[in-house]
């Protein structure tokens, strides 16, 4: 569960954020959502941040914990 490197990032102009980490020899990929949600009184709003294993055919499983997507993704568990 080591060795993933960042190889792309993109911000919005509201702060949410999307980072794209890959492995060499590894066809999945990880990516970083920081998104914004609204708070439920609908004023303001506060960012959750998750984990998404990306499978070659495009197929998404999101988690909580990076190193539980990396674990996944290099075939560890689907947890």
């Amino acid at each position: 569960m080591s060795n993933w490197k960042q190889v792309g990032k993109s911000i919005k102009a509201t702060g949410e954020k999307t980072i794209t980490y890959e492995k060499a020899g590894n066809p999945n990929r990880i990516e970083s959502r920081k998104e914004r949600i609204p708070h439920a009184n609908g004023v303001g709003y506060w960012f959750h941040t998750s984990y998404w294993l990306i499978l070659p055919d495009g197929s998404e499983k999101e988690y909580w914990k990076r190193t539980d997507a990396e674990m996944a993704a290099e075939g560890g568990t689907n947890g």
